[in-house]
């Protein structure tokens, strides 16, 4: 026969943290299962030629590459595009130090006026937790077109933008780091699936520290069913 005397203030606080648990576990789950349907689509490839540069609007947005973890601060050249306004991340500036945008000038890939080629990208809206940007200084922390756009004096800005490939200083391109499939970002999904894992398991630990307790002070007991009285 089980005998169960809970404790009220602990039962109660058990059941929120319980809940509150359980919650960003499944929370993680499903950025794992984005995340990893994410990884399998096909991010969408472009070209452009026949285009202009305007190097009095670049701005800059905050990153950290997904492939070396190095922060710094990815450069956004807008470039006239028949009659549309594209904006080509195209290259990146490896300092944590916010850029001089009148020191910054186009890179010499888009000078030259040479085929641009990359992932077309459309970004998702800002999350709720980054910080303001200062268009004054043309610094952003979140890819946000319109207001990049505005913030330059440009109008028809399209609502994708181009990750092409950032040239070294030895003159190698190399492919986009920030290149990736809509929905994804520079955490992999295995490091979501290691989250789950931690809430989950932490709730687990809560039940068991809850119920031995109550064991421990006598309040959970399993006492065999009493033989009947002859």
């Amino acid at each position: 026969m089980i005998r169960f005397r809970p404790l009220l203030v602990m039962t109660l606080f058990s059941v929120v943290a319980l809940a509150v648990l359980i919650s960003f576990g499944r929370w993680q789950w499903e950025k794992y299962e984005e995340k990893t349907a994410a990884a399998e689509e096909p991010v969408a490839e472009m070209t452009i030629e026949q285009y202009q540069a305007m190097p009095d609007a670049i701005q800059f947005v905050h990153g950290v590459r997904p492939d070396t973890r190095e922060q710094g601060w990815r450069v956004f050249v807008p470039v006239v595009f028949g009659d549309t306004i594209v904006f080509v991340d195209s290259d990146f500036i490896p300092e944590i130090a916010p850029p001089n945008p009148e020191e910054v000038r186009v890179p010499a890939v888009l000078r030259l006026g040479a085929p641009i080629s990359g992932a077309s990208i459309r970004p998702e809206p800002p999350a709720p937790l980054t910080l303001s940007p200062r268009p004054l200084q043309r610094l952003w922390f979140a890819v946000d077109l319109n207001a990049m756009g505005r913030n330059g004096g440009l109008e028809n800005v399209a609502d994708y933008y181009i990750a092409g490939a950032y040239v070294g200083a030895d003159g190698r391109s190399a492919a986009n780091p920030f290149a990736l499939a809509p929905g994804a970002d520079a955490l992999p999904p295995a490091r979501h699936l290691g989250y789950a894992i931690t809430w989950y398991g932490l709730a687990l630990v809560l039940l068991v520290i809850y119920f031995a307790y109550h064991i421990s002070v006598g309040r959970l007991s399993f006492a065999p069913p009493r033989p009947p009285e002859e």
